[in-house]
């Protein structure tokens, strides 16, 4: 009832990879060109004198037909170009070497080999002045599109203020904004020219206007750049972030009596606390158990609210009207496959978050093959298809490898035949008999390919199957990472954490020490002696729940934009509310926050 249904992570809003059409520059002889077949083509390429001039030639052309989207064709011409340049490497000048790899990278680009269209292209974006004034306006859009594919919204940014400072005109004049207003921060970018400078200091400008550091922001960038093609967006964003704050009232439905009793009450705890010393919201609590939603539109009008906050079980959420909340906000705390009537904001503590983050991390750290080692459930296959679409979306050339066990003496089989120990024994006994009266001594090897194991079952199964891991990994090989979710995260087990020494897992930020409410949790852990980690997780909940309430105009209006919730870093992304959980590791007794992508 509580746990949200596996749902699939939405897409980053696309940029497409449209190259512009370069021009004809192939060296002393120009050779116009026009829509035609492949044959055409080359028989035209052998009419030209020499080797140098037919190979400068299909780059040019292979440039012209992925301007014009015709991939398949121009990847016939690079190809040949590229077998010419086997034999003879000298053929295409370096300004033409350049442009060859710039369309090769684009080639790369619009199969969705962004990470190899990005590793291409590099070399030429160390020093752009090598780059002729026509290839690097392709070269700079292209870095800056692949960035956005990949998910580097801050180098994205970077590029498009580039673009401005090299005076190449935007497709449309708000073209800037849609990199900009994604970038996470905005403080850290630079530009040159005033027209690159207006459109970063206004990034500048909303940040400060959120963060509350100086509340006069945006009416001192429109006094600064009264004419600038951005004043639009400004004035749009003043209506959004500086607009008088009205007073709020939310109508909260929470389970506070029957089964789940415990667990309303706890997302009502940290409800409480997150609006503390906030005068201007007010919550009118109702007892989802029983409820008549059938009531919901009538109580709505009486009690004058703005916005309508649950209800936390599903099947409460199915009840739920189109037209009861139609004239307000309605922020839903938990996930349906469909839902009825789209609600303005959902959010939830999806297990699926956490697949995603970690199969993401693996990305970033250049594993190629990754281990998931599962329950056969429902949930167990749920976090294998998640991982594993997370992971080939970051990694299209990776692999993923599953073993899946039904009952705890499973284990030990699975682990041993995934790592190839079950087979090295086999290899190893072939060897004995085929040897009859010698002696061998052999000593079984573990694969050698797996860069990490990911163990998305609860705290029982992966003290399990951490020690047969590790006594399976062959002695002179390299440890292999393994890492598991906040379900291996759990309050007064101290005594058997050893097994579990060097896991690595996602949890939310506020049950890991050194955060800055760490006191509090304690605290509040100490008033409610009887919770378990996974209500102190609810409260956290209930805490971001109100934050996002009063921040989703912000949040919507500036993608790059992030608040440090109790639960995770939270951004808007598309359609919906994105959770970055914090990190941590098992040393010995001892948990450890860590970074992640930078610890060893």
């Amino acid at each position: 009832m509580l746990t949200a249904c596996a749902t699939q992570q939405s897409k980053r809003p696309s940029t497409p990879v449209t190259p512009t059409e370069p021009p004809s520059e192939i060296g002393q002889t120009e050779v116009q060109s026009s829509a035609r077949s492949i044959a055409q083509l080359l028989d035209e390429v052998q009419q030209l004198p020499s080797r140098e001039l037919q190979l400068a030639f299909m780059v040019q052309e292979s440039l012209r037909l992925q301007a014009n989207n015709e991939w398949q064709s121009s990847a016939a011409l690079l190809s040949q170009v590229e077998r010419e340049l086997e034999d003879h490497p000298t053929a295409l000048n370096a300004a033409q070497q350049r442009r060859f790899t710039i369309a090769q990278a684009q080639w790369l680009a619009s199969q969705g080999q962004f990470m190899a269209a990005q590793r291409k292209l590099r070399p030429l974006l160390d020093d752009l002045t090598r780059l002729s004034d026509s290839d690097r306006p392709l070269a700079m859009r292209l870095a800056r599109d692949l960035a956005w594919q990949l998910g580097d919204e801050q180098q994205a940014a970077s590029y498009a203020l580039a673009l401005l400072d090299s005076d190449i005109a935007p497709d449309d004049s708000n073209e800037p904004w849609l990199y900009l207003r994604h970038a996470p921060e905005p403080s850290a970018l630079t530009a040159n020219s005033r027209l690159a400078q207006g459109w970063l200091r206004l990034a500048q400008a909303a940040h400060a206007i959120v963060d509350g550091s100086e509340s006069a922001a945006l009416q001192n960038w429109e006094l600064r750049y009264a004419n600038h093609p951005a004043l639009a967006v400004a004035a749009q964003l003043k209506q959004t972030l500086v607009a008088t704050k009205r007073t709020q009232r939310a109508l909260v439905l929470l389970p506070l009596s029957g089964q789940y009793a415990e667990q309303g009450q706890a997302v009502l705890d940290g409800m409480v606390m997150a609006l503390e010393g906030h005068q201007n919201f007010e919550i009118i609590i109702q007892d989802s158990q029983g409820y008549d939603f059938s009531q919901l539109g009538e109580v709505i009008q009486q009690q004058q609210v703005t916005s309508v906050i649950g209800p936390l079980l599903k099947d409460n959420l199915a009840q739920i009207e189109p037209e009861a909340v139609s004239n307000v906000d309605w922020i839903a705390l938990n996930s349906l496959e469909r839902f009825t009537t789209p609600p303005t904001l959902w959010y939830a503590l999806e297990p699926e978050t956490e697949y995603s983050q970690i199969a993401r991390t693996f990305a970033k750290r250049g594993y190629q093959r990754a281990l998931v080692l599962a329950a056969e459930s429902q949930r167990g296959q749920q976090a294998i298809t998640a991982f594993q679409e997370a992971f080939l979306d970051a990694v299209p050339d990776g692999a993923v490898d599953t073993g899946v066990y039904r009952t705890p003496d499973d284990m030990k089989a699975i682990v041993q035949e995934k790592l190839g120990v079950t087979d090295s024994e086999e290899r190893i006994w072939q060897v004995k008999i085929t040897a009859g009266k010698i002696l061998v001594d052999a000593e079984a090897r573990s694969r050698a390919d797996i860069d990490a194991i990911f163990l998305p079952g609860g705290i029982e199964q992966t003290r399990l199957l951490k020690p047969f891991i590790d006594v399976n990994i062959s002695p002179f090989m390299d440890t292999i990472p393994v890492y598991a979710t906040s379900a291996s995260h759990i309050r007064r087990d101290a005594l058997s954490e050893n097994d579990l020494d060097n896991v690595r897992f996602t949890e939310l930020p506020w049950l890991l020490p050194k955060h800055p409410a760490y006191e509090r949790l304690q605290a509040l852990l100490q008033q409610r002696r009887h919770w378990s980690y996974d209500l102190a997780r609810l409260a956290a909940f209930g805490h971001d729940v109100m934050l996002l309430t009063q921040h989703r105009q912000q949040l919507k209006s500036l993608p790059g934009l992030s608040l440090d919730g109790l639960t995770g870093k939270l951004h808007w992304s598309g359609t919906k509310v994105q959770r970055e959980l914090a990190w941590a590791q098992y040393d010995g007794h001892q948990v450890q926050p860590v970074d992640e992508v930078t610890a060893d």
